[in-house]
This record gives C-alpha cells, structure tokens and sequence, in this order.
C-alpha cells in the first residue's frame, strides 16, 4: 500500500497534479477540501450557527464515503452540492474549527489505510498522513502561483488583475502558515519539487519516478507498531505462525501473542499453510539469520487499542485523571494510568527536567491531547489540566451571576466573531450578532478595548457566558410598529424599484413593499413610466407581519376606485372616446375608467391596420361590450360587433316588411286562379 502526500501553498498545482498522478498510477485521489466542503454543506442545511464549535454534534451519525470519485455523505451523492456558491463562500469558517478538523483528519486516515492514495492539502505530511511513503511539498514563486489562479478564474468568467492575485495570494499564505490549527508546514522528510518552470507533465513525471524508487526501496521498517496488517501462513511449529506480509516481508506470532492460544494447545493443528492471517504488529525488528526485516505480530494488541476508547472518552470529556511518572527523559515523562502507558512530553508540563525527575513514583494531574491508535501512542498534557483547575477556581464568581441581569463590563479583547467583556473575576462573550440589532460586520467598528459597557446575561452554561447589548434596547420592528399602524395613510419615499413593485421607506431600519398591482387600478399603468427613485408616494399601510417581520403597502387604495360603479354586461352598447391610438388597438375612455378597442374590431367593412384609419383620437364612438371585469380593471369593446348587429337588425326589419306586404302563395293557388279566368270568358 503506498500513500502520497502532496502539500504547498495555495496555486501551487496540488490539486491538478494529484488528479493526474490518481489517473496515471489507477491509484484513489482524495480530495480533502471536498470533505469540508461536505460538512460545511450539512451544517448549513441544519441550520447551525457555523462559529460555535458546540454545535457540531451531528459529526458523530455522518457517515463519508469516496466511490469511483463520487463523494457520499449519509447515503446521498453530494458531489454537485457542495460545490455551490453558498458552501464556497462559507466553507473557511467550519475549516478552522478543531473539533471540524479532529473528525476529518481521523477518517482520512482510515480511508487512507486502506486503498493506495493520492492525498492533497496543507497539512497532509505534517498532520493527517505523517507516516505517509511518499511525501511531496509542491511550490512555486508567489507570481507564478498568482498567475496560475488568476487563469483558472479567467476561464469561470472572474476577472480579478494579477496585482490584486497576488495580494490575495499573499493573505492566503500568511494565514495558512499562521492558523493555530494545523498550520502550513513543508514536512521534514518529504520531496521539494518547484513548479515554476516546469509543465505538468515534468511535475508529474518526477513524483511518479519518486514512488517508483520508494517502492523499491520499501522494507517493512515502513511498518509501525499497532499496524494492522494481512498476509499468507508459510509454516506452523508447535509455538509460532510464520507468514509473509502482501509485500513479501516476513512476518512472525508466537503463541503468547495470540488472543485464542489456551495452554499446551499445537498451533499446527490449528493453523495450516496457505491461510490468509489478519493481526497487529508487535514490533519491527530483524531476522537474526539473514538481517532481512521481520514483523513480530500480535492479536492481543487489539485488547490494547481498546483499552485506548478510555482515553477517547476521557479527552472527549475534557476530564483530569492522576497519572503515575515512571520515567523521565529530556523529551518528557513516562506515564502509567490503567495498565496503559502515557506519553507526557516537555512542552506539555511547566517544569525543567531535573525538577520533573523528582517526581518519579509520584502522580500528576494531566488531562489526554492526542490518541493515536494506530501506534499504540497516548499523548497527555499537566498544562492543560492546571489551566483547567484554574477555571474551575473561578466558579464562586460564576455563583454570583444569573440569567437576565444587566451589569457593566469593560471590553478586553476584540475578536473576528465578537468582544470579550470583562466581569470582573470572569468574562463573557458578546457575540457580533448581540452588539445590535442591525448586522455587524466589523466588530472593531462598533467596540474599543477598555471600553465600559452595559450588557444584559443571556445565558450561563458550561462556564461561559453569553451578553447581549442589544437585548437592553428596543428592537427596531418595535419601534416601527409604534410609529406605524394597519390603515395609516403617509407619503412614502421611494427607495427602489424593483421586478415586484416599489420599496418604500418606512424607518433607517425598515422598508415596506408595495406590489405593482398596488399602485393603479389600472392593469395597463407602466410604474416606470409614472414613479422613479426618491419620489414621494401617498401609500396606505394594508398588513403587518409580525412573524416575518413585513410590512404591505397599496398606493390605490389612497385613490378612488373609478371601477366600483362600472356595471356592464357583455352585448351592452356604450359611447367612449378614443383616447390613444397604437399598432394594437386604441385605448378608449368610458366614464372614469379606460378600455380597450382592438385593430380587428373598428370594422367590418374593409381591413385596416390602424385605428385612426377609421376613428381619430378624441372622436366618440358607439361600441358593444364585449368584455367587462371591474375586479381587473378591464373593458374590451368592438365597433365591428355592433356594426355587424345594426346591419342585423336592419335586415330582419327589412324582411318582416315584406312578409307583411306579399302574401305567401302556393302553386296551386296560381293554377287555380288562372282556370277559373279562363271559364269566366
């Protein structure tokens, strides 16, 4: 199995040459910022807030899966999602969070051991794969990089000057280096490669040459205690199992390292030649005849690395245990708690080595920073357990607070999130969205260290306290509905027009809509044409939504609705005047209210294509109704159809005339008349 750690700074070609190097080797690449991207979108999606650490229980039930590139979490192909605008532009926030980190970079690892991967990041040799075969730090000059990501935008349509790149590029490099969490670092074994001058092909070319000269040159001094590996039995004695590791490496488990083993049990009446044997490695060593490496096996570390879920649990909880110092060396102190040995190292305690040896056989108070199952390693700190105690010491002050009181602090620190107020013996945190009720973006514009506040306490959990400045001032949907009612008629100033109508102002803090079928009783009213920004507006107030905190205008209903008396039926004739004439028809005026004549209906008696080849704007004319819906404001009347109906009424007239004039005769009356003529003579 081989693993490729491929770390640089931001345009240096990680991405692009991971991808290739996946291609080429048939080897899995593993994007690790798709995986932040993919919590980030499933706490956006739970509605989180995403700087509060606290919240991210939802980590411990997501399950992530890579299949054929694909990126699974829960069950659900995500692939797409997670590269939205909306995941993009909050993805740096959970990134930074440990608690974020801690759960990734552990799954990393698991996916890691088992396939052969291609991994990139910031802090894949350093951090997530440091036992990694093959490690890479892929850089360039700053003006390469910045020219490199400068294009990759260019083709996604973002066009940003290669000044402004570098600039960015710059930032980027200084937090990366600087963040308190895994910082950007070129690990101390891994293979420099400058891509300024070179393609991706050369880059390319290189490291596969590298994993090429590693893999020959892997022993199984590449193994590490507590690795779980798999090979092929050889040979059976009476007391030991002699296998071969995939990569034909040696391998050895004697009967006292076997979990199963009962006493005076053969092993060879057990395991047979030929069998597939999973198990942990005890120890790398040599083969004492030909020097070639040997792993010494073990399936009772598994119980070890169980034991290790204590710890787990224990760092989880934050908790401070007593740990017995059995050795002491410069680079820390053994430590005994369990039957399990602990690391403490010198950093990690306050204390010079000559006064940390006078503690040998004595216990110390340590709380666990790092469990590292894989090598069997438990990494603990006094520090962090003493700074704890000190906490705890503070809880009488605590005692002394409670929920909803308003008291005076003095702001001692300012954060990108917030302010850290001082109550005395403890402090709070007021959050950026405490300060005020408008959005704060800059908390430094708002605040000042040594500044005096009031604040009122939200909340006291887990010694923190939440403080809030705006919860002591009225909110401005308040104010606003002291000033405003359901019914109050004012002039309102246009702020903006926009597809759904106007945006009215109704205080610094609020603005009202007002629906394009507020301003007119009239359908055909352009609002453009009649209102523009800054105009004043008398408007009506129609509706205030207390839960989604809006408020609805209608200007019409300031104005006397011209339709009310409007009772027409279709087939009725009424006289209107055109008013304006158009490739259409003619708008035409009845009453107080305005209809609609089109070309197709002035005429029947030729074919037109305007109106005022017929009628002239400001001549009345007879019309039948042929449409009429006061509620839409809407008349379409025809000259045609009371043309057509006059021109009726004058035939059947005509025709009923003469039915009265000329009798009806038969034939037979005819004949018979002429007969009777003709005997008369």
């Amino acid at each position: 199995m081989i693993r490729v750690a491929i770390d640089g700074p931001a345009g240096s070609g990680k991405s692009t040459i991971a991808k290739n190097l996946a291609s080429k080797l048939d080897f899995e690449y593993i994007d690790t910022g798709a995986m932040y991207r993919a919590i980030t979108l499933k706490a956006l999606k739970s509605g989180i807030n995403l700087e509060d650490e606290s919240q991210y229980t939802f980590l411990q039930d997501t399950v992530l899966d890579i299949q054929n590139g694909k990126y699974i979490m829960d069950g659900e192909d995500v692939s797409e999602s997670i590269r939205s605008v909306l995941v993009t532009n909050n993805v740096s926030t959970p990134s930074k969070l440990e608690v974020v980190r801690n759960y990734l970079v552990n799954y990393q690892r698991k996916i890691c051991n088992q396939k052969n991967c291609i991994v990139d990041g910031r802090d894949i040799g350093t951090v997530v794969l440091p036992h990694a075969e093959v490690k890479i730090y892929l850089d360039a000059t700053i003006e390469c990089r910045a020219r490199r990501r400068m294009l990759e935008r260019k083709e996604k349509g973002i066009n940003l000057t290669l000044d402004a790149t570098i600039k960015e590029i710059e930032l980027r490099d200084w937090k990366d280096s600087t963040r308190k969490i895994s910082p950007l670092r070129c690990p101390e074994d891994a293979f420099v490669i400058d891509s300024t001058e070179l393609s991706i092909d050369e880059v390319v070319s290189q490291i596969i040459k590298l994993i090429n000269e590693r893999s020959k040159k892997m022993s199984k001094h590449t193994y590490y205690e507590g690795q779980s590996v798999r090979g092929m039995i050889i040979n059976v004695t009476r007391d030991a199992i002699y296998l071969t590791l995939d990569d034909e490496t040696k391998a050895v488990i004697y009967d006292n390292d076997l979990k199963s083993y009962q006493e005076g049990q053969k092993l060879y009446d057990i395991y047979h030649e030929g069998e597939e044997f999973e198990a942990l490695v005890k120890q790398v060593t040599k083969d004492k005849k030909t020097q070639e490496p040997l792993c010494i096996l073990s399936t009772k570390l598994a119980d070890e690395k169980a034991k290790l879920s204590l710890f787990e649990k224990l760092k989880e909880d934050d908790e401070i245990f007593k740990a017995k110092v059995t050795k002491v060396t410069s680079a820390g102190a053994d430590l005994e708690y369990e039957g399990v040995k602990l690391f403490l190292p010198s950093k990690f305690i306050d204390l010079k080595e000559e006064a940390l040896r006078t503690l040998r056989g004595q216990t110390l108070d340590v709380m666990v920073v790092y469990v590292n199952k894989d090598h069997l390693q438990v990494t603990v700190s006094n520090i962090m357990a003493m700074k704890k105690q000190h906490r705890l010491a503070k809880e009488a002050a605590f005692a002394a607070l409670e929920e909803g009181m308003v008291v005076e602090g003095e702001v001692v620190n300012i954060l990108p999130y917030g302010a850290i107020v001082s109550l005395g013996e403890v402090s709070g945190l007021l959050h950026q969205t405490e300060i005020d009720h408008k959005l704060v973006r800059n908390v430094a514009s708002h605040l000042q260290v040594g500044q005096k506040v009031k604040v009122k306490i939200l909340e006291i959990k887990d010694n923190k306290i939440a403080l809030s400045m705006k919860a002591l001032v009225k909110h401005p949907w308040e104010v606003l509905k002291e000033q405003y009612h359901v019914g109050d008629i004012f002039d309102g100033l246009v702020e903006k027009i926009i597809p759904a109508g106007l945006i009215i102002k109704l205080t610094d803090d609020y603005a009202g809509l007002m629906p394009r079928v507020e301003y007119s009783w009239f359908t055909n009213v352009k609002l453009e044409d009649e209102v523009h920004e800054g105009d004043t507006l008398k408007v009506k107030i129609k509706n205030i939504d207390d839960a989604k905190k809006r408020v609805s205008l209608s200007h019409k209903e300031t104005l006397e609705n011209t339709w009310a008396d409007i009772k027409l039926q279709r087939g009725d004739t009424i006289d209107v005047v055109i008013a304006e004439i158009n490739d259409k028809g003619a708008l035409v005026n009845y009453k107080n209210v305005q209809g609609f004549l089109p070309v197709s209906e002035v005429t029947s008696a030729k074919r037109i294509n305007r109106v005022d080849e017929v009628f002239a704007v400001g001549s009345t004319v007879s019309v039948m109704v042929r449409e009429c819906d006061p509620s839409v404001a809407k008349l379409r009347v025809s000259a045609k159809a009371l043309e057509i109906a006059k021109e009726r009424a004058t035939f059947n007239k005509y025709f009923a005339e003469q039915e009265k004039e000329t009798p009806t005769s038969t034939i037979g009356d005819l004949i018979g008349n002429f007969d009777i003529k003709k005997e008369d003579k």
